[in-house]
């Protein structure tokens, strides 16, 4: 499986809209990457998000570039910001057919789901900014199952 890991474009404050849609700037950065990694990609077989308004929005910019259809958009708690990385590994167990899967969380859980994925013991340290995309083939879906293949 390859598994593409992003956390959601930079949103407005709390303060702004408590539902935290994505900024202007966040949406055009997001905007960007998709174009740049649309190609890349290639066919999605599964865009998952926390269901939270700026996970939403993140998803459906890079899957609707790679193709995706919005209303196939998956929503799950086991990448809400502070899940744990056993509630995304039973998710991924639970779609283990699927080749190549886009998911878009927060911190801290994105960065310690890339770490659990990367290494069965000691921590990997990946500093997620907003829009940043992991890509980890998987062997396994376990810990230390992947293999870190794109980070930026």
């Amino acid at each position: 499986m390859d598994l593409w890991l992003v956390r959601h474009g930079e949103a407005v404050p709390e303060t702004v809209d408590v539902s935290r849609p994505l900024s202007e700037e966040g949406r055009g950065a997001i905007s960007a990457v998709a174009s740049a990694l649309a190609g890349r990609m290639g066919r999605l077989d599964l865009v998952a998000d926390s269901g939270k308004r700026r996970a939403r929005e993140t998803a459906e910019i890079l899957g609707t570039a790679a193709g995706y259809p919005p209303d196939g958009i998956v929503e799950t708690k086991a990448l809400s910001p502070n899940a744990d990385p056993e509630a995304f590994l039973a998710f991924l167990e639970d779609h283990g057919e699927k080749e190549n899967v886009l998911c878009v969380g927060h911190l801290p859980s994105i960065a310690l789901i890339a770490s659990c994925l990367l290494s069965p013991r000691d921590p990997v340290k990946l500093i997620f900014g907003p829009g940043s995309v992991c890509r980890i083939r998987l062997s396994a879906v376990k810990r230390g199952g992947g293999e870190l293949l794109l980070f930026q």
